[in-house]
């Protein structure tokens, strides 16, 4: 009789979650727990700085965000794609490291701003991807540490975004 009760339960339990927009597994446990931080921004890249080689890539290069961990700090990885515009040689030397920064005005009148890097190992397709000509493709990935604060702050907000090259 109690396992009746506790299956009728769970099964009430589950179908409350699913009419209210919940997703459950087959043992009734909520699907979405396991999904994460979901972190997104509504533009793509809105301009790029660094050196006279930012002139580069096409503004407007989409982005694609993976976030991962527990707690207040969250590995975050981007990635970019860019694209070459009719420029086909490096204007100066490139920068030890390219950065993606994101950042947007809060209510307060207050800026949040979450910097990612390129690795090395990436940095070194970047400097081979400059010197490549028009309409040449690069997907570029940064990775960072980032307080989950800040990526509540952002998230699917229209920020500004900078490639640094």
């Amino acid at each position: 009789m109690k396992k009746t009760i506790f299956s009728f339960a769970i099964a009430a339990v589950a179908a409350l979650m699913v009419s209210c927009g919940g997703k459950t597994d087959n043992n009734g446990k909520a699907a979405d727990a396991d999904q994460g931080y979901t972190f997104s921004v509504q533009n793509n890249i809105t301009g790029t700085t660094g050196t006279a080689n930012c002139h580069i890539p096409d503004l407007g290069a989409p982005m694609s965000f993976e976030v991962s961990g527990e707690g207040d700090i969250l590995d975050v990885t981007a990635t970019v794609k860019v694209k070459h515009r009719d420029k086909s040689e490096l204007a100066d030397e490139p920068r030890a490291t390219t950065e993606l920064w994101i950042s947007g005005r809060q209510d307060d009148n207050k800026d949040t701003k979450i910097t990612l890097t390129a690795d090395e190992e990436m940095q070194k397709q970047i400097i081979e991807w400059l010197s490549k000509p028009a309409d040449t493709e690069l997907d570029i990935v940064f990775k960072g540490k980032v307080p989950k604060a800040d990526l509540d702050k952002l998230n699917g907000k229209e920020c500004t975004n900078t490639l640094v090259l």
